[in-house]
């Protein structure tokens, strides 16, 4: 009787009428490379957090850019949650440049060709249609082939069918149009109500290839005749269709360090003296990747704050009144169609800089394995070596450096081990 009770009290609490488990969704960024920084944050979860906290599953996943590849690794690999946590590190330890770009000599040789020979052709023969001269600056021809095996793909759908995953998102940019779109793959127990463009999918490697395709660095990827680039342009850190999929409780794992007060921000450039193209060109990656989550969670909180003070006034049966009441004069919209609630958010972002993280690991160790291509981009772009590498932080695999990555992801989750045991709990 005492729990029966219980139960209906934190049902009016959550202003629904029937208790419900709270779904739990998981939001990973876009940063090229930097995604093994997600994965070190993973690892920390499935493998030291206590058995009831790091075996919770994750109900909905969202990523984009790199995030989406991580989302799509974590919802096949569902139904068992050691492989996750000992596959995962692994993926991102064995991963190099040659698994997702050419970059040796002849990837340079064919790229300087073709880009000549393109150039010249349309000079001469005058404007026409045809296939693009300079689709990217790498050739990303190994990068389908490597995902597509990476793991078995064929498990999302199974696992969303056996109920261990709700639903997977993942966003992309259509080319075409400019807007941003997504490609869902969900259950039947879950519903979408948001305003995004949708396309229902089984979500495939091409999905995850086209959400990972860093802009001008990387080629477009065509999807039934369509081109697509990275999602993380329009939407990097993909909170609101976590939130239009019914998520209740939301782990946002962002790729981009944000100084506190006090915090010195390492400057790179000489004064007076005009920047590179290269220094330009990783100032642009950072803004197409800068976290822009910040805003999310503050319209989030605002909301929770609204909720609490009304239910100070209107007593704890507001949410659960003012949501029969949406649903009584049948008044749609993405609030209403799912109900107005509190939704909870804990986001885990890296505590450095990761292009000053990148910056020491060329300096010391990693220089030696910096590619032919990547030279070439660096002396093509007129790039400082000491300070103005930061859009190799997006493309390079060195062992190094990702190493250093999924350690302070590891470190970072480690630092909010109580909140994560707390958040991550039924």
């Amino acid at each position: 009787m005492f729990l029966a009770k219980r139960r209906g009290i934190q049902a009016i609490i959550q202003g629904m009428p029937n208790a419900k488990p709270k779904r739990l969704a998981l939001v990973l960024s876009g940063g090229g490379a930097r995604g093994a920084y997600e994965a070190g944050v993973l690892h920390y979860i499935r493998t030291m957090l206590p058995p009831a906290s790091r075996r919770r599953p994750f109900d909905i996943h969202c990523g984009a850019s790199v995030g989406a590849i991580n989302t799509c690794f974590m919802v096949a690999t569902a139904h068992d949650y050691e492989l996750q946590a000992k596959e995962l590190r692994r993926l991102w330890e064995n991963v190099r440049e040659e698994n997702i770009f050419r970059g040796n000599l002849k990837a340079l040789i064919a790229f300087l060709t073709k880009s000549s020979a393109g150039v010249l052709w349309k000079f001469i023969k005058g404007s026409g249609r045809g296939s693009p001269h300079f689709p990217g600056f790498l050739d990303t021809e190994p990068f389908l082939p490597f995902i597509t095996n990476l793991f078995p793909w064929k498990m999302i759908t199974k696992n969303i069918k056996a109920g261990k995953v709700q639903a997977l998102s993942i966003v992309a940019t259509n080319v075409s149009t400019g807007r941003m779109e997504l490609f869902l793959q969900k259950n039947d127990a879950c519903d979408y109500n948001g305003d995004h463009v949708v396309n229902y999918v089984k979500i495939r490697p091409e999905h995850a290839r086209a959400s990972a395709a860093i802009p001008v660095i990387f080629p477009t990827v065509l999807i039934n005749g369509v081109p697509y680039t990275d999602g993380g342009l329009r939407l990097n850190t993909p909170l609101s269709p976590a939130i239009h999929l019914g998520a209740d409780k939301i782990l946002v794992v962002g790729l981009n360090h944000r100084a506190e007060g006090g915090e010195q921000i390492p400057a790179s450039g000489e004064v007076g003296k005009q920047a590179a193209l290269g220094q330009v060109l990783g100032r642009v990656m950072n803004s197409v990747f800068l976290d822009k989550i910040q805003y999310d969670m503050e319209q989030l909180n605002r909301i929770n704050k609204i909720v609490e003070w009304s239910e100070n006034i209107y007593g704890k049966n507001f949410l659960a009144d003012l949501n029969k009441m949406l649903a009584r004069k049948n008044i749609r919209g993405d609030v209403a169609d799912r109900g107005l609630r509190k939704i909870q958010a804990l986001r885990i972002r890296p505590s450095k800089d990761i292009g000053e993280l990148f910056r020491v690991c060329f300096r010391n160790k990693d220089r030696k394995n910096v590619s032919t291509f990547e030279k070439f981009l660096i002396r093509f772009l007129d790039v400082d070596p000491e300070s103005g590498v930061d859009f190799l932080s997006y493309i390079s695999f060195t062992p190094d450096y990702l190493a250093h990555l999924l350690d302070l992801g590891f470190e970072d989750a480690r630092r909010q081990h109580n909140q994560l045991k707390e958040f991550m709990e039924e």
